[in-house]
């Protein structure tokens, strides 16, 4: 196989498939195959035999240019024994992260595995391997809004590799637990955390207590504004101050306003981030190029 990991036809209207009544063999099938013409866009052939085994090849054609054109090599990718063929009409064809979670379901690792999906449209997968992001968020709310936003942006988007999203939620009555109080403070009341004790918001600005802020930088920031000076306890909140460098991550930061910004292996989004800002920084922690790059 000369195509590397990962590899998916892109767009899938490149990928033929046809059914194969002769030996579904290397030898027999670039008999048949060199005596052919094949449509000038097509690239790759699906042969599904007679007796259900499928095979992979890749052609190439005298030229493109005519409508149907002489076929010249014919590359031998997958046979039988390691190509698969999945129907799963739930599945997005033309998108290599859904490509390749039906084929590491398969149970083994097939060199190719070739998925029948949405409208019946076939595509392929090589190798799969998704590339892991973690995904650094705080909960609650639950589900995370940028775990949920990321989940979206890899749906939509046809252009990024297979992708794995590996979620790293910081729970925020755990950080509070490990600093018991009977008092605290939190940034708002949207989360609807509950704590033991008493509870005040940040964003409500009540009467200065003596209390434990459960936040970050800008919580910190806005109680010196409105007291004049720090909280007597805090415990931090700040996925980026305390998750630890690692595999490409992604998280979010409410010091960061608009945009994106990047810090090694992490993207970092605004907290409120919109889904444009999440898929281009995936894209960006997976090496796809930007949207609309030629």
């Amino acid at each position: 196989m000369t195509l590397p990991e990962n590899f998916i036809c892109r767009p899938y209207r490149g990928v033929s498939v046809q059914h194969w009544d002769g030996p579904l063999g290397e030898a027999a099938v670039k008999d048949v195959l060199l005596d052919r013409e094949a449509y000038r866009r097509t690239e790759f052939v699906v042969l599904r035999g007679a007796g259900g085994g499928t095979a992979l090849v890749r052609l190439t054609c005298s030229s493109r240019e005519a409508l149907f054109n002489p076929i010249t090599a014919v590359e031998w990718l997958a046979g039988p024994e390691d190509c698969a063929y999945v129907v799963r009409h739930d599945v997005d064809t033309g998108n290599a992260t859904a490509l390749a979670e039906v084929a590491l379901a398969e149970g083994r690792a097939p060199e190719a595995c070739v998925v029948e999906g949405r409208y019946q449209h076939v595509n392929f997968i090589v190798r799969a391997n998704p590339l892991d992001v973690r995904i650094v968020d705080v909960v609650p709310p639950v589900p995370s809004r940028l775990l949920d936003l990321a989940r979206q942006a890899v749906a939509v988007d046809d252009d990024l590799p297979p992708v794995r999203l590996v979620p790293q939620l910081l729970d925020v009555p755990s950080l509070a637990a490990a600093a018991p109080d009977t008092r605290y403070l939190l940034p708002c009341q949207g989360a609807g955390l509950d704590l033991p004790g008493t509870v005040d918001y940040l964003d409500q600005r009540p009467a200065r207590a003596d209390w434990t802020l459960v936040g970050c930088e800008r919580s910190r920031q806005f109680h010196r504004w409105f007291y004049g000076r720090d909280a007597d306890r805090q415990v931090e909140l700040c996925p980026d101050r305390l998750v630890p460098d690692g595999p490409a991550t992604l998280l979010r930061c409410c010091l960061l306003e608009r945009g994106l910004r990047f810090d090694g292996n992490r993207a970092v989004v605004p907290w409120g981030a919109n889904l444009a800002e999440v898929g281009s920084a995936l894209r960006a922690l997976t090496g796809c190029p930007p949207t609309g790059s030629p």
